[in-house]
């Protein structure tokens, strides 16, 4: 935009220039988006933006001056307590998502190992190489079969560790991890143990209502600490809004940050953010009174009917595979004979947006799937392009020379980020700022490359086009 206006422009004029902007964004309303979008339906939606909309003004650190701000915050904490199963000791907070929610989880950990384990100079976190890259952001940020391998998991248990982590479930593959023998193992060690509940918390527990057979994941379980639960996911509220939940008032404590110590007022937080609007807070509220329990029951029924529908299919299909055991509406996609890829491209083209992950920690490429009930209308139409694009690349062949892009993969080894990135660019079809299209050589050439690199390379484009 640059400097700005001399003078202001109409309101009209203003909506028609974002309207233009939204020319390349993905429509949300199609069906077709299979990951990072919970559509609610569109009664719901509105009331959603209507209660977002109307108390969007009310700042929620000031609860002195909004006090229906407070009330709605402790109402929305206490119905996903319930859900999971707390006892009337546990505690929470609402934040803006379910990173933050992880870092509280951490920031609360280190400070209680502070004061309860004074003699642990260099804190360490434990967790599955499955887990959220939140708690990794969280470490960078405060200086500490697809499911978590116990063995592994007791054996890295040692006498710094303040915070182990177990899933439920985990992003990537839709597995919930052994949170009951975690939790018992953190426990003989008086570690702390938080479940990353961020994406299943809510969807699980209404499993478990309508039959389903859950493995306890919540604070049902003995050693169970504290729970990350978003709202904006399968609470099907709009963002930004998670909870974090604390076993007890005494751990709580240690998550607030409190001073009085300046000329300036007097700052009382909960959690990292001070100001914030009311609006998601008054929107959550607003979509479990409206949804109620019969209404997420109808939501989780139809995805996991759905979901099973698409999982029947994809074993139906030649060529592709669901990696593990997914416990929810939650899976990857892999392929050892087709550069998946490929099929995201492919599928992009028409109108499906799934999301790639790299090859790590044993888990090949794939294609993450979330199914909502926006997508239960279109499973037949997903599963009828998935296996024409899967034929089409195996009768075909694939349009990425492999093995090019493993030769520069190779070459740049241990050459400085900037070599990395100018040697790729022409590879992978980046002509300009954008991303490209098609984007399968770019990210066939990062899955090649070293995570650290990738991250390196990914920060440089990021930080040289933003």
């Amino acid at each position: 935009m640059g400097a700005l206006l001399p003078h202001g422009v109409s309101k009209e004029e203003v909506l028609k220039m974002m309207a233009g902007f939204t020319e390349k964004d993905v429509d949300w309303r199609t069906g077709k988006v299979m990951t990072g979008l919970y559509d609610p339906g569109e009664d719901a939606h509105s009331l959603a933006v209507e209660a977002y909309t109307r108390f969007l003004p009310h700042n929620a650190l000031y609860v002195n001056m909004y006090p229906s701000i407070g009330k709605m915050e402790k109402e929305v904490v206490s119905s996903v307590a319930e859900l999971l199963r707390a006892d009337d000791e546990v505690v929470g907070n609402i934040t803006s998502g379910g990173t933050e929610s992880i870092l509280m989880a951490v920031k609360t950990a280190r400070d209680w190992a502070r004061v309860n384990r004074p003699e642990i100079e260099t804190p360490e976190m434990v967790l599955p190489v499955t887990a959220h890259p939140a708690f990794l952001k969280a470490a960078h940020y405060f200086g500490n079969d697809y499911r978590a391998d116990l063995t592994a998991f007791a054996e890295a248990l040692g006498p710094n560790t303040i915070l182990a982590v177990g899933s439920a479930p985990n992003f990537s593959h839709g597995a919930i991890d052994p949170v009951a023998e975690m939790a018992a193992l953190a426990n003989e060690k008086g570690v702390l143990f938080h479940v990353d509940g961020c994406v299943g918390g809510i969807y699980l527990s209404i499993m478990r209502r309508i039959g389903e057979n859950i493995p306890d994941f919540d604070f049902s379980v003995p050693g169970v600490t504290s729970i990350s639960a978003d709202l904006h996911k399968y609470g099907y509220t709009p963002k930004n809004a998670s909870v974090i939940l604390y076993h007890n008032r005494d751990l709580r404590k240690y998550a607030w940050f409190v001073c009085t110590a300046t000329t300036e007022y007097v700052v009382v937080n909960s959690t990292a953010q001070s100001s914030r609007t009311g609006g998601p807070i008054a929107a959550a509220w607003a979509m479990f009174r409206y949804l109620g329990e019969e209404g997420f029951c109808d939501i989780v029924c139809r995805s996991q009917e759905a979901t099973r529908r698409i999982l029947q299919g994809i074993t139906e299909i030649e060529g592709i595979e669901v990696l593990g055991k997914p416990d929810m509406c939650m899976f990857t996609i892999a392929s050892e004979s087709i550069n998946v890829f490929e099929i995201d491209d492919e599928m992009r083209l028409r109108g499906w947006q799934m999301i790639p992950q790299f090859a790590y920690g044993g888990s090949p490429p794939n294609l993450h799937v979330s199914v909502t009930q926006a997508n239960v209308p279109h499973t037949d139409k997903f599963l009828a392009d998935l296996r024409t694009v899967v034929e089409n690349l195996l009768r075909q062949g694939s349009k990425v020379n492999k093995e090019e892009l493993s030769r520069i993969a190779a070459e740049v080894a241990g050459k400085p980020v900037e070599e990395v990135f100018m040697a790729i660019i022409p590879a992978v079809g980046l002509t300009g700022l954008d991303l490209p299209e098609q984007m399968a050589a770019l990210n066939t050439v990062l899955d090649m490359l070293p995570a650290k690199l990738r991250d390196e390379l990914l920060t440089e484009f990021f930080n040289l086009t933003s």
